[in-house]
């Protein structure tokens, strides 16, 4: 096959054939680490990092020894040297998993509001659920390409059927093998669960109208209020598996655990929400009606919303907009679906057996997740100044263009430039997840500096904006390459504890304790940005505590900027965001003048 041209069209066609994830050499991590934490200490600080980074990398040290150690571990396993540990990294998280590993989606609604009842839109995302899960099956879904290179499409595997089990330590990914027969959702209603079946024993698919059909019927006949057990999906792990634990004992809970893991998706039916801006907040810190482990989980709002609480273990934004887009579509299409049986469907209620044990165990959770809600402050807010085609006639990447923004934003708002996350997807590598670009650099320091003395031109803070915007964008383009820092260092840190002893380094090399290392580790503001169309917001929790989550869709004509806290940092997300959009605007007006 010619290198960049596409023959084939089945999605896992190229699978076998993408390169594995690069591991950096040491003298380009070196100098990027030099580069990525200058701009966050300060000139004594960085003096004593710069020697911890060259005792640490100087000849036959440490790091050379523990990059052989990564080579070896790289010649020794299939697939990416990183997956093992990558796993280990969100499978060990021992927090709750709506504020610390999931993310959230809100849809717009416009172009088929009032259009669906919830049973009809209930029944019409379980249709196109299925449909895309054989279209999978089959691998009749077009392989993703940047510029004509094929993109990983090993979750699309994991969408589906799949789901996180509570252990101790660490928790279990399971996903079911790839079957079109008796498949079904689940529903969850009042705190009950429904099941939902979608397609027969043949694995034809039901008509949207007849699951639809069935919905209605089951809660029209019965409207009684559930125990919400799923609330132990929300509480920390270890507590969480406990539970688990318990509840499995009984065969009627573990056909239920069961049912809900063998599920295609989980729909969460939202009756509080009375608006977009409490349906985001819900997505992330609601407990009623949910099923947090599940990797997607579909709520449909009173109003009409669609919106999307996935589990982040196994899958990423990037890949599960594909998930989101063939259900968008469908929703909005005039044309009839496709047939494939007439048969009719019958919905099939659950009902937990709880012993006192459990229920003193969920009773406490709910109280618990009260102060857990009232603990964090969500804010969505639609600039409509301008979006990415503006920007982009301003020669800028709109990326860049709202990182120096925000740069800008949170020097206003602390007096200094923290450590900010950006996530880089590295998809052109077999299995490959995201690699992190840190979106603080000594360029967009310069512009902040200058802007904030007030002294310079526009034509010199324009030039100023061009150099951190081609740095900015530089960077994204080498993290993309595989060639960031934070994985080869994580990569380098986890072969001391696995090798460590026998290379005689009786103590962790001092670079992981290192201040300026930490400091550029330290996720103050961590963000994550996309731009889909029909998004409207997106939220997900603050990593650190007295951090920031900052979702941003740059959009043709707007920027959605969605921050999330702790109440306790409320004033100041809503600084950040206020000196947000004046950045967005005064840097425009440099641009243009």
């Amino acid at each position: 096959m010619e290198k960049g041209i596409i023959n084939i069209k089945r999605t896992f066609a190229y699978q076998k054939e993408l390169p594995s994830l690069p591991i950096p050499q040491l003298n380009d991590t070196k100098s990027k680490l030099l580069e990525w934490i200058k701009p966050l200490v300060s000139k004594e600080q960085f003096q004593e990092t710069t020697d911890v980074i060259n005792r640490f990398f100087e000849g036959n040290g440490e790091a050379q020894k523990l990059q052989e150690k990564l080579h070896e571990w790289n010649k020794s396993i299939d697939g990416s040297w990183l997956k093992p540990f990558w796993d280990d990294l969100y499978l060990k998280y021992r927090g709750s998993l709506p504020t610390g590993m999931h993310f959230n989606i809100l849809l717009e609604n416009k172009l088929y509001k009032n259009r669906y009842t919830m049973s009809e839109l209930a029944g019409k995302v379980s249709y196109l659920v299925t449909e895309l899960y054989h279209l999978i099956i089959d691998e009749e879904v077009e392989p993703a390409t940047m510029n004509g290179i094929p993109l990983d499409m090993g979750q699309y595997k994991k969408f589906f059927r799949s789901v996180r089990i509570p252990r101790l330590e660490r928790d279990e990914f399971s996903v079911a093998e790839f079957d079109k027969k008796n498949n079904h959702i689940v529903i969850l209603y009042k705190n009950n669960v429904y099941k939902v079946p979608v397609t027969n024993n043949e694995g034809a698919i039901y008509q949207s109208k007849e699951i639809a059909t069935a919905i209605e019927t089951t809660f029209r006949s019965d409207n009684s209020e559930g125990v919400n057990v799923g609330i132990f999906t929300t509480v920390e792990r270890d507590k969480a598996a406990k539970v688990y634990d318990q509840l499995i004992v009984s065969k009627v809970n573990a056909e239920i655990l069961q049912t809900i893991a063998d599920s295609l998706v989980v729909i969460s039916v939202d009756e509080e929400s009375e608006n977009s801006q409490e349906a985001i907040k819900n997505l992330m810190l609601n407990s009623t009606n949910k099923y947090c482990d599940k990797t997607i989980q579909v709520i449909i709002t009173k109003n009409g919303e669609l919106g999307y609480s996935i589990e982040h273990s196994a899958v990423d934004g990037t890949t599960i907009f594909t998930v989101i887009s063939h259900v968008n579509e469908g929703l909005c299409k005039e044309d009839s679906e496709t047939v494939y049986t007439t048969e009719k469907t019958a919905v099939k209620k659950m009902k937990w057996e709880i012993s006192k044990e459990i229920q003193e165990s969920l009773t406490q959770f709910q109280k618990d997740h009260i102060r857990t809600k009232n603990n964090y402050h969500v804010k969505s807010r639609i600039f409509k100044d301008f979006g990415s085609d503006e920007i982009k006639k301003m020669n800028m990447s709109p990326d860049a263009f709202f990182h120096m923004a925000l740069q800008i934003a949170q020097y206003r708002t602390f007096g200094l430039m923290r450590s900010v996350y950006e996530p880089v997807s590295v998809r052109f590598f077999y299995e490959g997840r995201t690699e992190c670009a840190r979106a603080t650099s000594m360029e967009k320091l310069n512009l902040v500096k200058a802007l904030e003395d007030g002294e310079q031109d526009n034509e010199v803070l324009y030039s100023l904006m061009q150099k951190a915007s081609a740095a900015h964008a530089l960077r994204i383009k080498e993290c993309r390459k595989g060639l960031g820092v934070e994985r080869h260092m994580y990569g380098l840190e986890q072969m001391y504890y696995l090798h460590g002893a026998d290379l005689g380094m009786k103590e962790i090399p001092e670079i992981f304790k290192d201040k300026g290392y930490l400091t550029m580790r330290h996720d103050f503001i961590s963000t994550s940005g996309m731009a889909y169309d029909n998004v409207k917001y997106r939220i997900f929790g603050p990593v650190v505590e007295g951090g920031f989550g900052l979702a941003y869709i740059l959009l043709d004509d707007s920027i959605s900027i969605n921050v999330s806290s702790k109440t306790s940092e409320k004033e100041n997300a809503k600084k950040l965001t206020d000196h947000l959009v004046d950045a967005l605007n005064e840097l425009r007006l440099i641009a243009k003048n």
